[in-house]
């Protein structure tokens, strides 16, 4: 190629850029010239969308060089902001019974899953040995006993001596410690349910050989059932005991239990960053069982706050932002997300309730641009069911999806 041709294709590109360098900058100067041209074409009609009729379309320049838009108003949430944690429930009492000896089984006097009340026996082991000491203790204690009282009457004559009559006490107490010591021995032989509660599984028969490692059964107390929760670092300052909490089942659904913190750690975990609370659960019914995982919520009062369409929410590098339609004309007002729900975005910035932000037509715009605010049609709405979409990005029809949506009440 000659260098006369290298030239003029270099021009051409040079000016190819400038022109739409100056049509990105001046959209309004561009779409004016559109507007008139169409006026110029039979039929032509002004803010019309080719093939579209006289519906106009969000983002696609109307009257004066204008962009059309849909607007809605900046909204009042009445505020109010919820925690949702996952726990485990735990009984308010639980212990692992095991026996205190070791011997044979002779009778088990409990089935799993039965309700029992402090005191009532579960298992007892062959006792033979054990009720003939006992019966052993008793006739000593009544032998030496006897022998007190004869010492003692003949002390009054002088007949004994008075430390014949202090081994005669000596004697009478240690046989009183003996009976209570079988006794105890005996007593032993009887495991019993040292609350009221619900018992567990069992693996022991009539007949088995038990120590003091083997476990019987195991006794959960489930008037009241304990959850153990986490809550974000940000949230440890307005948690405080007594503070109303809900919860629910993974399978009882509908069904909330009320409850209340009862504990509170005294420090973050520095891994997680997170703060643990226990709380409590009534559950008269004992439809709550050891072990459940339960979805805890914990609510907390707040101040009114501001809620826009998620649509309406862009971003950029600078942060969040909406466009804030004012005397016909588009201005950016930073924006703070503070909660998502589906549908809506609570923020704080520089709007107030009433205000109107774009939702549709949000990619054409820029600072001060004109607006024209047109109604939306069944298509669009249908359309707009999607999320806000980066500042930037080539402008469709209708704004793109949306960010996640979290839970708030």
């Amino acid at each position: 190629m000659s260098l006369l041709k290298q030239a003029i294709l270099v021009l051409v590109l040079v000016v190819a850029a400038g022109a739409g360098w100056y049509i990105y900058r001046n959209p309004a100067t561009v779409g004016l010239a559109g507007e008139r041209a169409a006026e110029a074409r039979p039929g032509g009609q002004r803010g019309d969308a080719p093939g579209r009729g006289g519906n106009a379309i969000p983002g696609l320049l109307g009257r004066g060089g204008s962009v059309n838009v849909i607007t809605q108003q900046v909204a009042v949430d009445p505020g109010g902001e919820t925690v949702m944690a996952l726990g485990t429930a735990k009984a308010a009492r639980s212990v692992t019974i095991y026996p205190q000896v070791t011997g044979i089984v002779t009778d088990v006097l409990f089935r799993p899953g039965e309700a029992v009340t402090a005191g009532r026996a579960l298992l007892k082991l062959n006792d033979d040995d054990q009720r003939i000491a006992a019966d052993k203790a008793e006739v000593a204690l009544k032998q030496a006993e006897a022998t007190l009282e004869r010492n003692k009457a003949l002390a009054k004559s002088k007949t004994v001596s008075a430390a014949a009559l202090l081994d005669a006490e000596t004697a009478a107490q240690l046989a009183a410690i003996e009976v209570r010591s079988a006794k105890v021995e005996l007593d032993r032989r009887t495991v019993t349910a040292p609350f009221a509660g619900i018992t567990g599984l069992t693996d022991i028969s009539i007949g088995d050989l038990v120590t003091p490692s083997t476990v019987i059964t195991r006794l959960d107390d489930l008037s009241t059932v304990r959850v153990g929760f986490e809550v974000p670092e940000r949230w440890a300052g307005r948690v405080a005991l007594g503070q109303p909490i809900a919860a629910t089942a993974q399978g009882m659904a509908g069904v909330e239990f009320a409850g209340q913190i009862t504990a509170i750690d005294n420090r973050i975990d520095e891994t997680t960053r997170t703060l643990s609370l226990e709380a409590e659960l009534a559950n008269k019914d004992r439809a709550l069982r050891a072990g459940m995982a339960l979805t805890v919520k914990l609510s907390f009062d707040t101040q009114e706050e501001l809620s826009v369409p998620s649509l309406a929410v862009q971003w950029d590098r600078n942060g969040s932002f909406v466009w804030r339609v004012a005397d016909g004309a588009a201005h950016r007002a930073n924006v703070t997300i503070v909660q998502r729900e589906s549908g809506i975005v609570i923020v704080r910035g520089d709007v107030k309730a009433g205000d109107k932000v774009v939702v549709e037509g949000v990619q054409r715009l820029r600072e001060g641009a004109l607006v024209t605010e047109v109604d939306e049609s069944p298509a669009m709405a249908d359309d707009a069911k999607g999320g806000g979409s980066m500042v930037g990005d080539e402008p469709p029809a209708v704004s793109g999806a949306g960010r996640p949506a979290e839970t708030r009440s």
